[in-house]
């Protein structure tokens, strides 16, 4: 009965630190978005600048896992290359220690009214930026009550004589025990797929004296492998660099651990030296009585967290000097054939999800190259409507229209993923503005590669313009490639949104006062002379093009324009 009871509360005690690491988790992201979408965008060869972004998006996100996640799906998506990615996961392995520090904080006995106060702050403000700041705050709460009800489930087995007999087997005094404790630790994180619950686990076993600071050392070694099994996971079926970048994720844990176990004694002598040094904390496995007459470790919690900091800086420190040549090992390793990437047209990779922020930030990348795509459709239009023998221009126009047909769908269907799972009012509203902005985009295509058809028929009629109407018709087209280019700068410079936005507008009725001109100066020209009337209604069909490409492109500035406003509104 003992241990069932101890089971159920423990496991009860475990599902409040998960979820109040989500909560903290998905808080921090809300409340730092543009942070972390800035810091997403620091790709660079530069492996110190790697580690700093890995070591700041993992305090950000609370999870090396999430952040492993992420980066095997940069570079799956071609975003990062292997040698960067290699600087963000050491980072990574590095950021993701601070959540030993939170709970060394010792502030479990406030984790109710933390959760309770910030819960009701959560449900009874609007304002997004309040709301998410006290979400996270819920979840720190909810993190401590799930530690102290941990505990507390633990307690009594520090009593029974069984179980402390079981725990003997356990107990990393000698190198066959050591062992035992690393695959114990790597075995239960890659279960629950956290090493944060995992380091839950043992300082709360720790603090109950139930296992002393060298067998919590020793399964925190052994989460911190296990953790990389969900990247590892993640990386199934993926491209070759990223399927490397997983398994330098799990080298590079496997190979701190192998030389810390090989020095344990001396590095826990080591750490156990300085924690005395700098916090005066003379032993870390010190037992004191409650007035409740229970054993408890008031230095545990302190020691588990310096170890878990101390060990993963010193081995990036070390490993660092070697990016390079763990890139070469691992571009040798990995050699078979990746498979087909089902996703053809964009970037996008599924794996980006793990973040929000961090996908909406791609999703905008990728709207950003469907607009490239539209201006790089127009320049082989000119070039055909200049020189119809240019096939090849045809057979470019039509590939990109399929291509941005396809890359509008693959963005929607990334996009509603995103908003099925539980996203912040900012991140909806970035979604819906992008699933705006690509079909405008994308419809903008359909009518470019419209006016190239027209042309073709025209050809297949043998008939053709006049130079007053095709003269009309080239100002027509350079003046609406124009407004494509001024949606670019949009694009890539959104803080000056309002300017551009004035200016657009300005410029699509320019272009609507053209398309008048030029339609008053066909009628006119069928009063004086005789024309074709292939001419006249493809002449009419081609400035309807034109004009709605303009009213897409506007619009899609507009969605643009509203994204930015209602984002940073909503932050206020």
């Amino acid at each position: 009965m003992l241990i069932f009871n101890t089971a159920v509360f423990l496991f009860g005690g475990l599902g409040l630190f998960l979820m109040g690491m989500k909560f903290l988790s998905d808080g921090l992201q809300t409340v730092a978005g543009s942070s972390l979408k800035n810091l997403i965008g620091i790709f660079t060869n530069n492996r110190f600048l790697g580690v700093f972004v890995g070591i700041l998006v993992t305090t950000l996100l609370q999870s090396s896992s999430i952040t492993s996640v992420m980066v095997i799906g940069f570079v799956n998506a071609e975003l990062m290359v292997l040698r960067q990615a290699i600087g963000v996961i050491m980072g990574a392995n590095v950021g993701t220690t601070t959540t030993g520090w939170v709970l060394a904080l010792d502030i479990g006995k406030y984790g109710i009214p933390l959760a309770g106060v910030f819960g009701l702050i959560y449900s009874f403000t609007s304002k997004e930026k309040i709301k998410y700041s006290a979400y996270a705050v819920l979840g720190l709460g909810l993190l401590f009550m799930g530690l102290e009800a941990m505990k507390a489930a633990l307690a009594p087995l520090a009593e029974s004589p069984e179980f402390l007999v079981f725990l003997t087997k356990f107990n990393a005094n000698t190198f066959e025990g050591l062992l035992k404790c690393v695959l114990v630790g790597t075995v239960l994180t890659a279960i629950i797929q956290s090493s944060s619950a995992m380091l839950g686990v043992t300082i709360a076993m720790a603090h109950q004296g139930l296992i002393n600071f060298e067998t919590s050392a020793a399964i925190v070694l052994g989460a911190n492998i296990g953790t990389t099994v969900t990247g590892f996971l993640a990386s199934i079926g993926t491209s070759r660099a990223a399927r490397r970048t997983s398994l330098f994720n799990i080298l590079f844990n496997v190979l701190g651990t192998i030389w810390v176990v090989i020095l344990f004694k001396p590095f826990i002598a080591f750490i156990a030296a300085f924690i005395s040094i700098a916090f005066k904390v003379p032993d870390p496995d010190l037992i004191k009585m409650t007035a409740d007459g229970l054993k408890y470790a008031p230095h545990a919690t302190l020691a588990i967290a310096t170890f878990h900091t101390v060990f993963n800086v010193i081995n990036l420190i070390v490993l660092l000097p070697f990016t390079n040549v763990f890139a070469r090992v691992l571009e040798t390793l990995v050699k078979q054939k990746a498979k087909r990437k089902k996703n053809v047209a964009t970037k996008l990779d599924d794996r980006l999800l793990a973040s929000p922020f961090v996908a909406i930030s791609q999703s905008n990348r990728e709207i950003l190259h469907m607009n490239k795509s539209l201006k790089n459709m127009m320049d082989d239009l000119k070039v055909y409507l200049e020189d119809p023998s240019a096939s090849k221009k045809q057979d470019a126009i039509f590939d990109a229209e399929n291509h941005l047909d396809l890359a509008q769908e693959e963005l929607t269907n990334f996009l509603t993923k995103l908003l099925s799972n539980r996203a912040s009012r900012v991140v909806a509203v970035d979604a819906e503005r992008h699933m705006r902005m690509s079909d405008d985009i994308e419809t903008a295509s359909d009518y470019a590669t419209q006016v190239l058809k027209l042309h073709l028929r025209m050809e297949e009629k043998r008939v053709s313009f006049d130079k007053e109407h095709f003269t009309g018709i080239i100002e027509l087209h350079d003046k609406t490639t124009k407004l494509i280019e001024e949606l670019q700068v949009f694009l890539e410079q959104p803080i000056k949104s309002d300017s551009l936005l004035s200016s657009i507008r300005q410029h699509g009725s320019h272009i609507t006062s053209l398309v008048r001109d030029l339609r008053s100066m066909h009628w006119s020209h069928l009063s004086e002379a005789l024309y074709d009337p292939l001419v006249t209604t493809t002449y009419t069909d081609v400035l309807n093009a034109y004009r709605k490409i303009k009213e897409h492109i506007i619009t899609a500035t507009e969605a643009g324009c509203v994204e930015l406003h209602e984002s940073s509104f909503s932050l206020e």
